[in-house]
């Protein structure tokens, strides 16, 4: 088992603050307040050092957002700036740690990876090993970030960290809640990926699954035995309530995957990251079809769309250009939104940002 020293020594460093500070405002560049932050970027870098030294949680209100993907109700905590910067440097000097032993099949909120690339690895398991894609087992875990014990992830954290200090900021970021990690919290995404990666290799070690990937907590195994998937899902579950402190869900699904046979379709295609798998084709879920056409139309009516439709509307083309689904570009998006226009319009525009910045600097 690798032990790690010296990392609270690295959070301070003067380049992970200074990266962590750049990295906050990312993304934010519409919020006033990380507006005013970025303004002050050379005093927050000075100043993050006794974020960390003198790190406690400020009282944060929980609120409700809805998850456009999932269609689900989450409730989220939103950091302050300085809070996060402080997340920032803990999950730099962190980084080896989550990455050793990290499973090549999880692909949520980890950089360079993502829904894309683990759709094309489902679409070449399909496509290159059909006997062994026969049945799948989908499952995911019952109120994941919420049911995170705290006394594991502390026990886990102290086997593999030996610095006293940094074990000491990273417990007062996890306490922020009785149980549970926040969502909204930058560490929280890491850590949850980092406390299933025991899991993980004991579904691809012990248990043999052909073909397993992960996104978050939703798991997805592929068999070509329907009763080896079924014991597969009992260990699962057994091995999450002694060794976690979790539990499955109870609308885990074990099915036929889509197959033809005489020109008819059977089975059933697997709904998962967005995406809906057949044997011979990958279509986007219906409801991230829907907002993007409705979208269309809403952009299509203005006579000058904002940048925020823009960004929007090239997100969504991502999504329809890697997969079957041209005629619906071509019957209820093409005829509303000119996406070579927008491309360019986005180039303008970023051009114009940069020489703004290198004038006011």
């Amino acid at each position: 088992m690798k032990s790690y020293n010296h990392l609270f020594e690295i959070a301070l460093s003067e380049p992970v603050r200074r990266k962590a500070v750049h990295n906050v405002t990312l993304g934010r560049k519409n919020s006033s307040a990380a507006k005013r932050f970025a303004e002050h970027e050379e005093t927050n870098i000075r100043a993050s050092y006794n974020w960390i030294l003198n790190y406690k949680n400020s009282e944060h209100t929980p609120m409700k957002i809805n998850d456009g993907t999932s269609r689900k109700v989450r409730t989220i905590v939103v950091p302050t700036l300085p809070e996060l910067t402080v997340q920032h440097c803990v999950v730099q000097a962190l980084l080896p740690m989550f990455y050793h032993g990290m499973y090549e099949h999880s692909y949520a909120s980890i950089p360079g990876r993502g829904s894309h690339k683990g759709k094309k690895v489902i679409e070449k398991w399909i496509r290159n090993d059909s006997k062994n894609c026969k049945y799948i087992i989908k499952m995911d875990i019952r109120h994941f970030f919420e049911s995170i014990p705290h006394d594991k992830l502390k026990a886990k954290l102290a086997k593999h960290i030996h610095d006293d200090k940094m074990l000491d900021l990273i417990y007062k970021i996890i306490d922020i809640t009785e149980e549970g990690l926040p969502l909204g919290f930058y560490t929280s995404q890491w850590f949850s990926n980092w406390y299933l990666q025991d899991l993980d290799h004991y579904i691809k070690e012990d248990l043999q699954a052909s073909h397993y990937i992960r996104y978050m907590d939703d798991m997805v195994i592929f068999g070509s035995n329907k009763r080896r998937l079924h014991q597969i899902r009992k260990d699962i579950e057994k091995y999450l309530k002694t060794e976690m402190g979790l539990s499955l869900k109870n609308n885990w699904q074990v099915f036929r995957f889509a197959y033809i046979k005489n020109g008819k379709e059977y089975g059933r295609d697997l709904d998962f990251m967005g995406f809906r798998f057949y044997r011979n084709r990958t279509v986007l879920r219906k409801s991230i079809m829907y907002r993007a056409t409705r979208k269309a139309k809403k952009v299509g009516k203005k006579e000058k769309p904002t940048i925020y439709d823009i960004r929007q509307m090239l997100s969504y083309f991502g999504w329809l250009d890697c997969t079957d689904t041209y005629c619906v570009y071509f019957y209820y998006i093409k005829p509303y939104v000119d996406f070579q226009k927008c491309k360019r319009r986005i180039s303008n525009y970023d051009k114009r940002r940069i020489k703004e910045v290198i004038y006011d600097n």
